[in-house]
């Protein structure tokens, strides 16, 4: 049998200031899932746990009839077991789930009672999953989007209705973060993309809502956000980056912007949020909401000591680069992070090193290291 390496989170709310992590070793076999280890661990330490329940598995969100072979195949053998939501942990892995609950009212006369609890079961990962939850706790839930989806698909004539509440509400549709990475799969994604554009396009006659969103994606150029310079060529390396330490975005459909990193010798750092969805339809309601995930992107890679942050295009590295001074404010930090682009990287690795014909000279944050 393998040995595996567990932290696991305790906290109880009547008695614990703070939560902590205890530490476990343990041998497993290819059959076992993490609820056969939550068990073995309750056997020998006592802890709050529910049979089969929803937690977080470093940064997956997943059932705990997961394979633990699964999670040791894409984290290898340290893995950490959190609740699904820290924040409203209660006793070690279990949590209040009120907000879920109470956020299902809004459409509780579209379903019935057995529907209602069989939705409970079915999307409670991707509620807690949604990354929103950390900005905006009041988000009307992904859980709500994903059921309206089925609504107006077995519904259709209620399409408008629904649209209606789920762009009226303040804390609607429109500040979604992509699911798809958090979750390892992209069923429900792909049901709330669909919802999107079925909003987007219900929304078009308003011209007040077009006015405002083409407004904001004028002044920070967030349109276009996940377009990929990526070409497959890999650029022949004249000029080598050894010990600059680069961090990337990679932004919600990936990149190849690591190999990159590898192909100029330096220390790649890989970034929690670099795949992170910036939400640009957030626009609509609020124009802080995009660049608070930016800063804090930006705040992990400065405080990862990376030389510069490395992103896919022109349209991101402008978002990044020049808006700098409203995410300081939102996030209460300083950041003067220097943005690169992956053609303007390229062209260094080729040996470039004129900043006018690189683009450097328009930056607002300088880049220093030429």
């Amino acid at each position: 049998m393998n040995k595996i390496n567990i932290e696991l989170f305790r906290f109880n709310a009547r008695t614990d200031y703070l939560p902590y992590y205890k530490k476990y070793t343990l041998a497993y076999d290819a059959t076992q899932s993490i609820n056969d280890l939550l068990h073995t661990i309750n056997a020998i330490d006592a802890f709050g746990f529910d049979d089969n329940m929803n937690v977080k598995v470093n940064s997956s969100y997943v059932n705990a009839r997961t394979l633990v072979r699964d999670m040791v195949a894409q984290y290898g053998m340290d893995l950490r077991i959190d609740p699904i939501s820290e924040l409203r942990a209660q006793e070690d892995l279990k949590i209040d789930r009120s907000d879920f609950i109470e956020k299902l009212s809004l459409i509780d006369k579209y379903i019935d009672a057995e529907k209602n609890i069989a939705y409970r079961k079915s999307t409670e990962l991707a509620y807690y999953a949604s990354n929103t939850l950390n900005y905006n706790r009041d988000y009307i839930g992904d859980h709500v989007l994903i059921i309206a989806a089925d609504l107006i698909e077995q519904k259709f004539e209620l399409r408008n209705e629904i649209l209606d509440l789920l762009i009226s509400e303040v804390n609607g549709i429109w500040y979604h973060t992509s699911l798809e990475k958090r979750l390892g799969r992209s069923e429900e994604e792909n049901k709330i993309q669909k919802l999107i554009y079925l909003a987007l396009e219900y929304i078009k006659p308003r011209t007040k809502l077009a006015k405002r969103v083409a407004a904001f994606l004028d002044k920070t150029d967030i349109s276009g956000f996940e377009e990929n310079m990526d070409s497959g060529i890999k650029p022949s390396v004249a000029q080598l980056f050894k010990d600059f330490n680069i961090a990337s975005y990679d932004g919600v459909e990936g990149s190849e912007l690591e190999s990159l990193v590898y192909d100029s010798q330096a220390n790649y750092i890989s970034l929690n949020s670099r795949r992170e969805d910036l939400a640009p339809n957030s626009a609509l309601i609020d124009e802080s909401f995009s660049l608070k995930i930016a800063g804090d992107i930006l705040v992990e890679a400065k405080d990862n000591n990376a030389d510069f942050l490395l992103v896919k295009n022109e349209k991101t590295k402008n978002f990044f680069d020049k808006n700098q001074s409203k995410m300081e404010k939102l996030v209460g930090r300083e950041l003067g992070m220097s943005v690169v682009s992956q053609e303007q990287f390229t062209q260094l690795l080729k040996g470039e090193k004129d900043s006018a014909k690189l683009g450097f000279d328009e930056h607002k944050v300088a880049i220093s290291f030429l």
